[in-house]
């Protein structure tokens, strides 16, 4: 039943917004544990639905792996993708040019998030992050990189691997 529905079929639906991301899992295979990585990917299609659209495992987070992985999808029918969100993993955004061309590619919220809190100093944390929601959900095209401009001039001095991440 599960490899049914991760080998259905994608066609007649088009999904504008993809997110992807790998999860490192341990696996018990010939009698040893190993550590795989589990590709997933989420659609939302033109109504605005989200779906899982499939899972794959993976030895790892190469770009071989997710050139794979999005074959994968687009051979059972993937299609209409405009934005491809997820991490700021470098084999990753690289198979997203390739495969997805003409499709724009944004790192994900939550992991830029993490990746600013490993860079801030630990004083510093809650207060970054307080600043960091409202750049995320500004109204408008105008308003967030004002609130970015403030975000850099005030922490360029106590925190600038926070301001250059």
């Amino acid at each position: 039943m599960v490899t049914g529905w991760n080998e259905r079929t994608l066609s007649g639906q088009r999904y504008p917004f993809v997110l992807v991301d790998a999860l490192v899992v341990n696996v018990r295979e010939d009698g040893r544990v190993r550590a795989v990585s589990a590709l997933v990917a989420t659609g939302v299609n033109e109504q605005g639905y989200r779906e899982i659209l499939g899972v794959r495992i993976g030895d790892s987070e190469s770009e071989r792996t997710w050139r794979d992985f999005f074959t994968w999808l687009k051979g059972r029918g993937l299609s209409g993708v405009d934005l491809v969100v997820s991490d700021h993993h470098g084999g990753l955004v690289n198979a997203v040019r390739v495969q997805f061309q003409g499709a724009t590619w944004q790192r994900c919220q939550t992991h830029l998030s993490a990746n600013l809190a490993d860079a801030t100093p630990k004083a510093l944390q809650a207060e970054v992050h307080a600043r960091l929601r409202p750049i995320f959900d500004a109204p408008d095209e105008t308003t967030a990189p004002t609130l970015l401009a403030a975000f850099v001039v005030d922490y360029q001095m106590t925190a600038p691997t926070a301001v250059a991440t």
